[in-house]
């Protein structure tokens, strides 16, 4: 199978490449700049298309020429999602492909319309895709992706400090899936017999509270580093930050309260979900936290 990986510099692209060149398939790249891709990684590829912008459609329209399947790992922004996403859609439909695998992976984004920004474009594509393409596009439900809060997210994860800060109960457990985890979930659902058909998927690696994270992460440094765990306040002062950053920032300044916005409403479970497609691709074996954490000595 030739795969179009767009995003494929990303922190899911680049392991949905790596797992489909382990499968044995071909892997084309798509993304602006072929320099962030690790090293050794450009070579094995069967080509890389340079994208110049968010309105490129030319460089999209060479990108899926050929293609079995096209896995979307743009970034979740509103623009790359309604704008930038809609046309690779659009341009895979013209190149005949069947199998598309849309950005997806957050937790479930067809609850609670409202209350999250990026959430009503996840799902606002979605329902454009289905009112105007012939490909049934594939979304994949993962809860939170491990690399983003233990690497990315300062506010979630004090990498010096070993510090993991929430609001609420410590011992409310939030779903969670690796990045490798998700490529090897992807892999699975667009070799499926029934890839075509499209649809929602549920899965997850774990399950984790404060208080886990702060065992797991422990254990995995069998003592010598001590992790811990700080409360900043309850879900109604967590409310109250998102409130006033809604107030402050306009929405094309989302990002400086989008943290209140996971510490208000992933509590509430407003777009929690099961993981029932786990037991549907047994042959993904589930990290578990403290594999993450082994895995991951630099966190």
């Amino acid at each position: 199978m030739l795969i179009l990986v767009a995003g494929i510099t990303g922190f899911v692209g680049i392991p949905v490449a790596e797992a489909a060149l382990e499968r044995g398939h071909q892997v084309r790249g798509l993304a602006r700049n072929p320099d962030r891709l690790p090293k050794g990684l450009l070579g094995r590829l069967e080509s890389f298309e340079i994208l110049s912008g968010t309105h490129d459609i030319a460089a999209m329209e060479r990108a899926v020429a050929g293609v079995d399947a096209v896995v979307s790992t743009i970034s979740a922004t509103s623009e790359l999602i309604m704008e930038t996403q809609v046309l690779l859609l659009k341009a895979a439909e013209r190149a005949g492909v069947k199998i598309f695998h849309a950005s997806s992976w957050n937790l479930d984004w067809t609850r609670s319309p409202g209350t999250h920004e990026v959430y009503d474009s996840l799902a606002h594509f979605a329902h454009h895709a289905s009112m105007t393409s012939s490909i049934k596009p594939i979304y994949m439900f993962t809860g939170a992706i491990a690399e983003w809060v233990f690497v990315r997210s300062a506010k979630d994860w004090d990498r010096e400090n070993k510090t993991l800060s929430y609001h609420g109960d410590s011992t409310f457990k939030s779903r969670y899936t690796t990045a490798n985890d998700i490529a090897n979930y992807v892999l699975e659902a667009i070799t499926a017999p029934d890839a075509a058909e499209g649809g929602y998927l549920r899965v997850q690696s774990f399950e984790a509270s404060p208080e886990d994270v702060v065992e797991a992460y422990n254990a995995a440094r069998g003592g010598s580093t001590k992790a811990t765990h700080k409360c900043l306040g309850s879900l109604e002062d967590a409310k109250a930050k998102l409130d006033e950053g809604r107030a402050k920032y306009t929405k094309t300044e989302w990002w400086n309260y989008a943290w209140y916005i996971y510490q208000y409403y992933i509590p509430l479970r407003a777009w929690d979900y099961e993981p029932v497609d786990v037991a549907r691709f047994p042959n993904v074996k589930q990290t578990t936290l403290e594999e993450f954490f082994r895995q991951n000595p630099d966190v």
